[in-house]
Order: structure tokens, then sequence, then C-alpha cells
């Protein structure tokens, strides 16, 4: 292998290699009740504080279906409640109540930053002989085809949950985590989800 194809293998194997170490999200704890009682949670209702009803609804989902993936029985709550005027943590309990909940998980995004890079299209020209000796430069139409511009786009986005005893309807346990660089806000939610329910199993608060 020459020199050039040993460090073109190289640069490779180093860009895959910082690829794969970037960090996909980060978690902060910000709050654990000092005085909770060792108690996991197998019945929580889920909450997303989102002035967007479908963001909402997609979020809720996505959280409660990787609860239930993990043995947890999880209920979305936009089904009951309309979180995009705020909501009152009175509706909230009457709510979790009524649905049997053990737990209730509030998220809300606190902030989202998007990249935009715009990368322009790229010409071709296009050529076709009409008649004669294709080798006649004179002989051919020819035709600028121009594929349009892109636009990428990344999302970091910082989400904060807090977890609720429904008995005590005290906060027992809060995060903040940051999704970084996500191509769409779907990616996003599914990324944070994962995040937020990989922090409750950690912490021991989901069986």
């Amino acid at each position: 292998m020459s020199h050039l194809n040993r460090t073109a293998v190289v640069a490779v194997i180093l860009g895959l290699f910082s690829s794969a170490c970037a960090p996909q999200s980060e978690v902060v704890k910000l709050y654990e009740d000092p005085s909770r009682e060792s108690k996991t949670y197998s019945r929580l209702l889920i909450v997303d504080i989102s002035s967007d009803p479908n963001q909402q609804r997609e979020f809720e989902n996505q959280i409660a279906d990787k609860l239930r993936q993990a043995g947890i029985d999880a209920i979305p709550s936009y089904a009951q409640l309309d979180a995009s005027n705020g909501l009152r943590q009175a509706e909230i309990d009457k709510v979790s109540k009524e649905l049997g909940a053990d737990g209730i998980l509030v998220t809300h995004i606190a902030s989202v930053d998007t990249k935009a890079d715009k990368a322009g299209g790229r010409e071709e020209i296009v050529s076709t002989c009409r008649r004669g000796d294709p080798v006649d430069y004179f002989l051919y139409d020819r035709m600028v085809v121009k594929e349009p511009d892109s636009v990428k786009f990344a999302h970091t986005v910082i989400v904060i949950s807090n977890l609720y005893d429904a008995d005590s309807q005290e906060r027992v346990w809060t995060i903040r985590s940051t999704c970084f660089d996500k191509a769409s806000m779907s990616e996003v939610l599914q990324q944070e989800a994962d995040t937020i329910i990989r922090q409750l199993r950690f912490d021991e608060l989901i069986g």
C-alpha cells in the first residue's frame, strides 16, 4: 500500500472514530428528593407542555411507547389534557387519579437552536448530437441542467423533565437533557425519549 493510500485510510478511520465519539445527548440532574424512599413507578402519566398539539402528541407517544417496551405502563395525556395554553397541577392530578397512575412525568422543551447549512446546486451540461459527424462540436445541442440548492438543518434541543409522585403530588426528580445536531424534530424527540427513559432506569425510578 502506498504512503498516500495509507494516509487516506488513516484519515477515514479517524473521521469515523471522531463521529462515533461525538455526543448524541447530555444529561444534567437538576433535582432529586433527598428524602425519597426507594420506590419504582410502574404506571406513568406522560404530560408534555407544548403550544404545538402535534408535537405534544408525538413526544408523549414516543415516551409512552418506549416505556411500554421497557415493561412500564404509560399513558399519554393529550387525549385528556390540552397543554397548548399551559396546565394547572390540579388538572394533571385529577386526570392522574382517574387513570390510576402512580407517577406523573412532565416534560417541556426549554430551547431549540437550529443551524442551517445551504449547499448550492451542481450544474451539468448535457450535450445531444443532432446529426452528422459525432466528433463535430458544432453539431451538438447543449442544455445546462442545474440541481436545486439543498439546505441541511441541525437542531440542538434542551428538554426539562420532572417526575412527580402521584400520591404525595410532590416532585421527586428533575433532569435537563440536551440532544445535539439532529436533522429533524422527529429525530430530536426520539433521542430525547430514549435519554429520559435511560436516566429514569439508571436512577432506579422505573423497573
